[in-house]
């Protein structure tokens, strides 16, 4: 349950920025039509968000109580759940608008990296990370067991 949250997550935001972002601005979307495929997929984001948040925290008190953690399984572990706290953070309390790429006019270096951790595109690139934090995650917890 815990990966197809993940799935859902990160592969509804690969679909909005390689085919549904471009799409839309090629075609001229109506603005109410961005509007509401937004909220759309930022109700399914939010309830991916609580999936992950319970099931995440059940992985990880199962693994962390098991036998064969070692202190790189725990600082993996401790850098994706940061990285997924910065991820909801993000989502839940400073996005304004369905579209946050449309508010990018903000001059200045500073507003454009934090533009661009904060961006679609930013969290999605995070969450390709936290994904494969999670697979080297499950390879340490192998090796663990194996020893």
């Amino acid at each position: 349950v815990h990966a197809m949250s993940a799935v859902a997550w990160v592969g509804g935001g690969i679909f909005y920025v390689l085919v549904l972002r471009p799409a839309s601005t090629r075609s001229q979307l109506a603005a109410e039509a961005r509007r509401s495929i937004g909220e759309e997929f930022r109700g399914l984001v939010h309830t991916v968000m609580a999936v992950l948040l319970i099931t995440g925290i059940i992985l990880s008190a199962s693994r962390l109580t098991g036998n064969g953690v070692s202190l790189y399984y725990v600082v993996v572990l401790g850098i994706k759940i940061a990285l997924a706290f910065y991820m909801f953070y993000v989502v839940r309390f400073m996005r304004h608008t369905a579209y946050p790429e449309a508010n990018a006019g903000s001059p200045g270096r500073l507003a454009g990296v934090r533009h661009g951790l904060t961006s679609t595109t930013g969290v999605l690139v995070i969450g390709m990370l936290v994904f494969g934090l999670s697979d080297l995650l499950d390879a340490l917890f192998e090796a663990g067991l194996s020893r």
